[in-house]
């Protein structure tokens, strides 16, 4: 069994800071993601969070994936692992519906289901010494939480195909080169740079910010013209806006805007 589980929440300014802290590498066992998709269900509906960080505590992990002692004794077992799988899956779509954008802050290494989890955020910060990958195969499995699906996506067939079938880890400097890692942050700052990130993303305009990301992501899951209609529709929403008003007053006026999230 792994020790104490602690997922926590520290909200300020707008932005959520969601760490997990389940030593000694942050394992994804059943107890942290059922404490990680109360934590998303929490934060989805609240007005006054504008962005979400989620990170993980120590210097080991980002985020590992399943914990394989848990897990040993129901793999080959028929039906043992369904109820593993039944709350990963829920747990994954609720961060990947999160309204807000998603900034995962790894400060360490995110292999398995911990880089499976970091692509469900919107953007990546990194440690340049944090290694990505999903080497299941090495162990004789697959990537179980999206890894196949949201790889491909983010980075193309090409790059995706190497790493999910050879299982081979690759630095933080050629995640950034590939696409999965959006900016790389000075050496032990990547915390500090993603919450430098999120409350610059807190500070614009809400509405206009989630429409930006909802309507991006549809691109990634739908067809083109269905993808098209979602954009259109949401943009015609967010031009409604008083904050869309406020905007162009402000461009106008030489000002800044002072934006109300409405």
């Amino acid at each position: 069994m792994s020790g104490p589980v602690a997922v926590g929440t520290e909200i300020d300014a707008g932005v959520a800071t969601v760490t997990v802290d389940n030593p000694p590498v942050n394992a994804l066992d059943d107890e942290t993601l059922a404490a990680l998709g109360d934590a998303a269900t929490a934060l989805a509906g609240r007005e006054d969070v504008r962005c979400v960080v989620l990170t993980g505590a120590g210097e080991k992990a980002f985020l590992a994936g399943a914990d394989l002692r848990s897990l040993q004794g129901a793999l080959g077992t028929p039906g043992a692992m369904d109820a593993h799988v039944a709350l990963t899956r829920p747990v994954f779509e609720a961060w990947r519906g999160l309204p807000q954008p998603l900034v995962a802050a790894v400060a360490a290494n995110a292999v398995g289901g911990g880089l499976e989890f970091a692509l469900l955020a919107d953007l990546i910060v990194a440690d340049p010494a944090a290694r990505f990958g999903v080497p299941e195969v090495t162990l004789g499995l697959i990537p179980g939480g999206g890894g196949t699906q949201r790889l491909p996506r983010r980075i193309g067939w090409t790059a995706a195909m190497e790493m999910l079938l050879t299982g081979r880890l690759v630095t933080a400097e050629r995640a950034h080169e590939l696409g999965i890692v959006n900016r790389l942050a000075a050496p032990g700052e990547a915390r500090a740079e993603a919450a430098k990130l999120a409350a610059k993303l807190a500070a614009l305009p809400a509405l206009a910010v989630q429409a930006a990301k909802q309507a991006a992501r549809g691109a990634l899951e739908e067809g083109l013209d269905a993808g098209l209609d979602r954009e259109r529709d949401l943009f015609l929403t967010v031009a409604a806006s008083a904050d869309a008003r406020e905007g162009a007053a402000a461009f106008l006026e030489k000002r800044p805007p002072s934006f109300r999230h409405r």
